[in-house]
């Protein structure tokens, strides 16, 4: 009797474990890590008791969907907290959480969250209310030490229709969606066959940058995060500017330039003229020809430098500027 009431309780225990905590950790590990907001590194500045203020943001189209909270104690290069705790402030959605309220909030982290792993994952699906959730933080360590969070989700990004549909070889395109990671290099951008580079992302725009020379034509445009990828929309892409001759080449400030070329913008504005350092202000323009005034600036041999719709213009001839014979 005692083997069999020991084999059901081992067989009930294993049951339990499987299809639930060990199960819901597992899920929450295998979350892509499509990371909506973070904080962080909080370092130790003393041996003294180091408190830090921050907020979780939560984007309204992720109220709904499921929340992991990862808190990491120290890295590679540097030592975690000896202990450190992380609350819930009492302006967040704060039911369900694990326990520990006192007058800071709901407690996240306590003392014996890195006891067996530098890593903690905490379930925090529709715990958090929509915008700033503040946390507070507080720990001991030795200098140095350093504690993050992030919190991830999961879900295919979306591309806004109000996009722009036209881009330049050599420019940087901002973008604008939701679901887009705030790690740059988690976002993966194609235009057409082209992985593009991201250098920037706060979840809602991501800012890539074109190569100059990017064949002229229409391509598609999308955003994935682990293999979840976004709607598509067309994007056109323009050639590169060129330079090809300036003329005159010897010049006098008050004088008018001509530089001939292509994929300059219709519009003057949209167009950008160096000599050297020195802005040169633009009289006129077409896609072909740039009229420009010399301003006022020393005597000197520079390399003239202009900027189409974002892109920097390939080529890049000299002139020289005196004040002779004026």
């Amino acid at each position: 009797m005692g083997r069999r009431f020991l084999a059901l309780l081992v067989t009930l225990l294993c049951t339990f474990t499987t299809s639930g905590v060990f199960a819901d950790a597992q899920d929450l590990k295998k979350l892509p890590r499509v990371v909506i907001s973070s904080g962080g590194p909080y370092t130790a500045q003393g041996n003294s008791i180091q408190t830090f203020d921050d907020a979780i943001e939560l984007p309204r189209e992720y109220s709904s969907k499921t929340l992991a909270l990862v808190a990491t104690n120290g890295s590679i290069s540097s030592p975690g907290f000896s202990w450190v705790r992380m609350f819930l402030q009492p302006t967040g959605s704060d039911t369900n959480l694990q326990s520990g309220a006192s007058e800071l909030g709901r407690l996240l982290v306590d003392e014996n969250s890195f006891l067996n792993s530098a890593q903690m994952f905490l379930d925090l699906t529709s715990q958090l209310a929509p915008g700033r959730n503040r946390i507070h933080i507080e720990g001991v360590g030795r200098q140095g030490a350093q504690f993050f969070w992030e919190l991830r989700s999961i879900g295919a990004p979306q591309l806004s229709k109000l996009n722009q549909r036209v881009t330049v070889g050599g420019a940087a395109l901002v973008v604008s969606g939701i679901g887009f990671s705030v790690r740059p290099n988690e976002n993966e951008v194609m235009l057409g066959p082209m992985q593009l580079s991201v250098m920037e992302s706060n979840g809602r725009f991501l800012k890539v940058y074109v190569p100059p020379g990017f064949p002229q034509g229409q391509y598609p445009f999308c955003v994935a995060i682990q293999g979840m990828r976004s709607n598509v929309i067309p994007m056109e892409v323009l050639p590169s500017p060129k330079i090809s001759s300036v003329n005159p080449i010897r010049l006098l400030p008050g004088q008018t330039i001509s530089i001939r070329g292509s994929g300059f913008s219709t519009s003057p504005q949209d167009n950008r003229v160096f000599i050297g350092n020195y802005p040169v202000p633009v009289v006129s323009s077409n896609a072909q020809i740039i009229n420009a005034m010399v301003p006022n600036m020393p005597a000197q041999t520079a390399k003239i430098t202009v900027i189409a719709n974002g892109a920097t213009a390939q080529g890049n001839p000299e002139v020289s500027i005196s004040y002779l014979n004026r």
